[in-house]
């Protein structure tokens, strides 16, 4: 049990680093942003929910803005905002098998029957979404396009 949480901090570390990497080196590359802060994500939330799988204990992530708030010098509040982003990309998926591969190696999920969008979709709950990497003869971005603005309902 210990083991899997040292290993999931480390990917958490990890991917604090990465995300801090990119954004001094390549602010404006919004794919490359928008992929580190998806790993990032994927990776508190996983390390979040095998806290309170393994042991009990809530997440120590959760709610990191409403504690911010709670914690603020007497007079002092700090800004909040809810924004809406969305991303599309159109893969081509060049090796199901390949894929199929992948997520049962390092996962269980059930692939059996799996579609290539089952798979897809897979790839992108498993690890926070980076079609780049998993190689062209693999998977292919046909293209790709992002929005970020206000919340809608905010």
């Amino acid at each position: 049990m210990a083991n899997e949480l040292s290993e999931k901090a480390a990917r958490l570390g990890a991917a604090i680093a990465e995300h801090a990497r990119v954004l001094e080196t390549s602010p404006d590359d919004a794919p490359r942003v928008i992929q580190a802060v998806n790993a990032l994500r994927t990776a508190a939330l996983e390390y979040g929910t095998l806290c309170l799988d393994r042991t009990g204990w809530g997440n120590p992530l959760s709610a990191l803005e409403e504690d911010l708030e709670e914690e603020a010098p007497e007079g002092e509040q700090y800004d909040t905002a809810t924004v809406d982003v969305e991303a599309h990309y159109r893969i081509r998926v060049n090796d199901s098998g390949a894929v199929a591969r992948l997520l049962a190696e390092q996962a269980q999920e059930d692939i059996e029957g799996a579609t290539a969008a089952d798979l897809v979709a897979q790839l992108f709950v498993r690890d926070g979404w980076d079609p780049d990497a998993y190689g062209d003869d693999v998977v292919t971005v046909v293209n790709q396009s992002w929005s970020c603005g206000p919340a809608e309902d905010a």
